[in-house]
């Protein structure tokens, strides 16, 4: 006998087992009618199961021992009839409950992501992208393993237990009394081996993570490892991680190298007791042989579904703590949200970007922007420029609302952003990022991201404005090319085209830029930055510039320094006026920014 154990999920402290399961009880509301089907189909595969030896008896003692063949043969198709029967509701119990699982596991996964969706920048900052797609993945299969299989298991199991344990008081209660005294000893076995192998087995997925992780450092990083000769100590590290994870599994093996062999004595013993009080009881007629063989086959089903709820118990631990891992997700609740009564920003927006004594910090004790007054008119291109660390990045993630101001407060066209909807504030600004993402699908498809309803014919119109259209036309699918995973396809100089396209065809009236061609080499930076020009023309802008090229296109420069606006003009006027920006040229002549 093997033990059964989930490689995910275990790992976490559920304080109140109970109120996780109550929850996906309500969570999973809708499927209470499935659900009860299930149950009342386990019901009946188990009544037939039962009733099962009852017809041996009948055979047995009324035809057996009575010579009579007619209820030999009426005992034998009852007993067959009640197999068919077991069979068909454990079918229908078995796919029931399977589809009620997969049912919730279909809802959790479409309510964890629509969640993750919706919650703000700020909780993506805190997070580790690796643990909120394990959320989805080795969580949702912690879920999945024991609804596919355990689940019914686990039903059935304790339903034969109930069920074995009322047959047998109904058929001789004497002698229930001691297979009960037998039993009590192996459920207290059972419970000391379920505290040692849960341990046991948290430990087992606590190190598998750590061998995991070990192994994808060195591979990763094997270059470095080989080019100073550090291979033996890799190795040597690895090894006492290795050496962990070997010990971890074998104290789950020393659990159940005592625990199965122990189960299998007790078996024996009760097989013998029953064996022993049975046997005198019939040779003194005070029971039937028939009852004795009756007793038996309960025995052995006694057995089996306490040693199958030992082997699930931990897929069921493992499911438990990936439910509340989850639950703690949908418990998040973003920092920006909608305000009641918020209205939708005029379109086209009138006025231009405003700044109002605006302070703020990601850590309130540690401002990052402070007394910041700047008002951007309509269709100017302004750029932002300063030392990293100076607080650009975040002033374009005020004007996106990724974050709210401590003090002041950030508008567009007269309207505090903390006012208006967040559909129509994204519908009236766009972010071109430095590396422009592209999904999974087609062109056409990622040029239509914000607008869905576009039409092709509007599709060609934006790339043949933005003077990109004969490169896509010399594509062999043009629009129907495949860009693969992340636009993999495509050059990042390409993949940029194509993000500014996709800006211009959504027609935001402002548009931030963490600098778009910092990336780009020479030659296709021209490019990028003629079809910006196209796109920006009578837009608002905002350009977090990294390079000197950038700030002299703008219209004006500002500059931020330690949270602080600290200069404001053109690039002539703040070269002249400010010794600042112009250490800042002077770094980035050197090429050193």
């Amino acid at each position: 006998m093997g033990m059964r154990y989930a490689q995910h999920g275990g790992d976490f402290d559920v304080e109140d087992p109970g109120g996780v399961i109550r929850r996906a009880m309500r969570m999973g509301r809708r499927l209470r009618w499935p659900a009860l089907g299930a149950l009342l189909a386990t019901v009946a595969a188990t009544a037939a199961r039962l009733l099962g030896p009852l017809a041996v008896r009948s055979g047995i003692d009324d035809g057996i021992a009575q010579g009579d063949k007619g209820m030999i043969t009426r005992a034998a198709l009852v007993f067959l009839a009640l197999l068919a029967i077991q069979y068909l509701f454990a079918v229908i119990s078995r796919y029931s409950v399977a589809w009620v699982g997969e049912q919730f596991l279909l809802d959790m996964r479409d309510r964890v992501f629509s969640h993750l969706m919706r919650l703000d920048v700020a909780f993506y900052s805190r997070s580790k992208t690796g643990v909120l797609v394990s959320r989805m993945t080795s969580d949702i299969e912690s879920l999945q393993e024991f609804a596919s299989d355990a689940a019914a298991m686990a039903l059935a199991n304790v339903l034969t237990v109930v069920g074995v344990a009322v047959a047998m008081v109904l058929v001789d209660w004497r002698l229930a009394l001691v297979v009960f005294a037998l039993i009590s000893v192996l459920v207290a076995l059972s419970v000391l081996f379920q505290r040692q192998s849960s341990k046991a087995y948290s430990q087992v997925r606590e190190r598998i993570g750590l061998v995991l992780g070990a192994l994808q450092e060195g591979i990763s990083g094997v270059r470095v490892v080989q080019a100073f000769t550090q291979e033996s100590r890799q190795a040597g590290e690895f090894g006492r991680v290795n050496e962990d994870y070997y010990e971890a599994n074998m104290a789950a093996a020393r659990a159940i190298t005592w625990y199965f062999p122990a189960v299998a004595f007790i078996r024996v013993v009760s097989i013998a007791a029953v064996l022993l009080f049975g046997g005198l009881r019939v040779i003194d007629d005070n029971m039937t042989f028939g009852t004795l063989v009756v007793f038996l086959l309960y025995l052995d089903w006694f057995f089996q579904p306490i040693i199958n709820l030992a082997n699930v118990y931990n897929l069921a631990q493992a499911a438990i703590a990936a439910l509340a891992k989850l639950f703690s997700v949908l418990d998040e609740q973003p920092a920006i949200a909608e305000r009641p009564g918020a209205y939708d920003l005029e379109s086209p927006v009138r006025g231009g970007v405003r700044f109002e004594d605006v302070s703020f910090g990601y850590d309130p004790h540690s401002p990052v922007l402070r007394n910041v007054d700047l008002a951007i008119p309509p269709g100017q291109r302004l750029a932002v420029v300063g030392e990293t660390g100076a607080g650009k990045s975040t002033i374009a993630k005020l004007i996106l609302r990724f974050y709210d101001p401590d003090e002041g407060a950030v508008a567009i066209g007269g309207s505090d952003l903390r006012d208006v909807t967040k559909a129509s504030l994204n519908r009236a600004v766009a972010l071109i990022p430095q590396d422009g993402f592209l999904f999974n699908g087609t062109l056409r498809e990622n040029l239509k991201y914000a607008r869905p309803d576009a039409t092709d014919q509007e599709v060609w119109d934006v790339l043949r404005a933005m003077g990109v259209d004969g490169w896509i036309r010399d594509l062999e699918d043009q629009l129907d090319t495949e860009v693969r995973e992340r636009g993999s396809r495509f050059s990042a100089g390409e993949r940029q085209l194509v993000a500014l396209a996709r800006a211009f065809l959504a027609d935001p009236e402002v548009i931030v830029l963490d600098e778009a061609t910092s990336n780009l080499d020479p030659e296709t930076e021209v490019h990028v930055e003629g079809a910006l020009r196209v796109l920006l023309a009578d837009r608002t802008s905002i350009v977090i510039a990294h390079r000197l090229r950038s700030a002299q296109r703008s219209d004006r420069i500002v500059m931020v320094d330690d949270g602080e606006l600290v200069a404001d003009g053109s690039h002539e006027e703040l070269f002249e006026k400010s010794a600042a920006y112009r250490r800042l040229v002077e770094v980035w002549e050197r090429g050193l920014v």
